[in-house]
């Protein structure tokens, strides 16, 4: 049994918390006193209220105290480092982004399926960017028998899109076809303004974080449908995304107890 406290900003850690307390894990309710906390979970998003979590509340942690968030926190990187805790970003972790794949990819489709008048079935899509994200979301697309295109950048990802059944395109491509769905899991951008131009109203999707893929005031001109989606497994099938974060907390929480 470990005590720890758990920093909620996100409905799937209602979850995180309730399958770690069926693994044997306890929680303490406040911050203090700290040196009594065997880990921290702090909220998913970047930011960390530095006016409570400061040097005075680091510096009395135990040396080693496993540290976690969501994605990653440059503010708890640098705490971590500095009074040598270890620090574990849950989205860093294969394993976690492999299954969480699987609630973003059901949150993407149900936003189409509420959100267009044509079927998925037979929509031509584009999905750009072919890792875990987006390999996962063109198989259950496929599945739904739509026409589905990756837009890659390398030769390997390339070659994984033939394997899958996905019809790949380039960049230099993007304008000598349409599509009805676009959907971008890159967080940089990749479609200009312009670009957009010429997507022939599709609707536009982006899952990634920012900078983002494109300019999404500018995609909501073109299709008012177009949106923004991020932390999609946090809205949509939250235990399982919570019991994800959980088991993965709990491998890390185990190894310590070995």
């Amino acid at each position: 049994m470990i005590k720890g406290i758990i920093l909620k900003d996100d409905t799937r850690y209602d979850y995180t918390e309730d399958y770690l307390i069926t693994c044997g894990h306890t929680f303490q309710k406040g911050n203090f006193p700290a040196d009594n906390l065997g880990f921290i979970i702090f909220p998913f998003k970047q930011s960390v209220d530095e006016s409570i979590y400061d040097d005075g509340f680091f510096s009395s942690l135990k040396e080693g105290t496993p540290i976690f968030s969501g994605i990653r926190s440059q503010y708890l990187t640098k705490k971590c480092e500095e009074y040598k805790l270890l620090y574990h970003v849950m989205m860093d972790d294969s394993c976690v982004a492999v299954r969480n794949a699987v609630p973003t990819s059901e949150g993407v489709i149900l936003y189409l399926i509420a959100n267009r008048i044509n079927t998925v079935a037979g929509s031509k899509v584009l999905v750009i960017g072919y890792g875990i994200c987006g390999r996962d979301l063109c198989k259950r697309l496929k599945a739904l028998d739509a026409n589905v295109y990756a837009l890659v950048r390398s030769r390997e990802k390339e070659c994984n899109t033939y394997a899958d059944g996905v019809k790949p395109i380039y960049i230099s491509d993007f304008d000598k076809l349409s599509f009805d769905i676009i959907v971008n899991t890159v967080p940089e951008q990749i479609l200009t303004n312009e670009m957009l131009d010429k997507a022939n109203g599709a609707i536009l999707i982006d899952i990634a974080s920012a900078p983002f893929g494109f300019d999404m005031n500018y995609a909501k001109k073109l299709n008012e449908k177009s949106a923004l989606l991020p932390g999609i497994p946090g809205k949509y099938a939250v235990k399982t995304a919570g019991e994800i974060l959980g088991e993965y907390i709990n491998h890390i929480l185990s190894r310590r107890k070995q």
